[in-house]
């Protein structure tokens, strides 16, 4: 397992590099499909708890649209059945119980990587409705984790430092103009080798 700090913010070319012997990948909490459609991949399935973010997805975008909860995503997918599975901001939205079982899950139904993104420890988000589609529920954030965490489940890290910022709007909204960055972090696991 290996840990590296860097001190840019495209965490999207960090994951296409990850992504780039995957034909298929399947991203659990989608949204509207912003980051989804920045992947590589030529087969894309979103999967999202809340139907209108995937109803108000980016029409030109190609993607399987799927309104599904991540706590079930086993009863949709058999093993190794994706080369790989992303959660791209979302599992800071679950307890953390939950979401390592979702973690679990998806190691199983990814033949090749398993790629998470979120904040580095607890970021605060309560109430945030990013697209104005009514999703504030499923934007609160309910877990924090840090590199200890994905260490302990096999995973390699990339810590995005201070990623979060004052140019973001919900931690603005929640830490003020003043407040210290939040890094961020970028942790894969190779699965089923």
């Amino acid at each position: 397992m290996t840990v590296k700090v860097v001190d840019h913010k495209d965490f999207l070319a960090t994951i296409n590099a990850l992504l780039v012997n995957s034909s298929t990948v399947l991203d659990v909490g989608c949204g509207v499909g912003v980051t989804l459609k920045e992947f590589c991949c030529p087969i894309k399935i979103g999967v999202d708890a809340h139907r209108p973010y995937l109803e108000n997805a980016n029409s030109g975008e190609q993607f399987i649209k799927l309104n599904f909860k991540a706590e079930r995503i086993s009863e949709l997918f058999l093993p190794n059945s994706l080369d790989s599975v992303t959660l791209i901001d979302v599992i800071e939205h679950f307890e953390k119980g939950i979401a390592l079982d979702v973690l679990r899950q998806v190691e199983n139904i990814a033949a090749k990587k398993v790629i998470v993104f979120t904040p580095r420890g607890f970021f605060q988000q309560i109430d945030v409705d990013h697209y104005g589609l009514g999703g504030e529920s499923y934007q609160r954030h309910r877990s924090g984790w840090e590199v200890e965490d994905f260490q302990n489940l096999g995973y390699n890290i990339v810590i995005f430092s201070k990623f979060h910022d004052q140019n973001n709007q919900a931690f603005l909204q929640v830490y003020g103009k003043e407040a210290k960055p939040i890094d961020a972090l970028l942790a894969w696991k190779d699965c089923n080798l």
